[in-house]
């Protein structure tokens, strides 16, 4: 469960967002997961509980996935088209041959803290 791994390397990336910003806590951590990847959106929010009580700042707040449809681009007819929903084949020529162009990141989008 590789979910894990990612998920404390987040943490140490909004735990420097968090002091240099002087911040006690943070509400919401956003982070964008395409669908070409190999995350488990629901690993990661079991994986985010057990996380987030490690860290004072990342107590009590949530983790909201935002997922990237992943698209792919047709080697045959050039057509761009999402991939999981058409499983993987072009649904102009039906040819299964693609290049992924969009859905292959993962990354923090933002830390969220309320404002008082």
């Amino acid at each position: 469960m590789h979910e894990l791994t990612l998920l404390y390397g987040v943490a140490e990336k909004v735990e420097q967002v968090v002091k240099e910003n002087g911040l006690e806590r943070i509400d919401a951590v956003v982070l964008e997961v395409g669908e070409a990847t190999t995350v488990v959106p629901e690993f990661l929010r079991d994986g985010y509980s057990v996380i987030s009580d490690d860290y004072d700042f990342l107590r009590g707040s949530e983790l909201i996935i935002d997922m990237i449809t992943a698209v792919g681009r047709c080697r045959s007819c050039g057509r761009e088209f999402p991939i999981a929903e058409n499983k993987g084949i072009c649904p102009d020529c039906g040819s299964f041959e693609k290049d992924v162009i969009e859905g292959t990141d993962f990354f923090i989008k933002e830390v969220r803290i309320m404002e008082t």
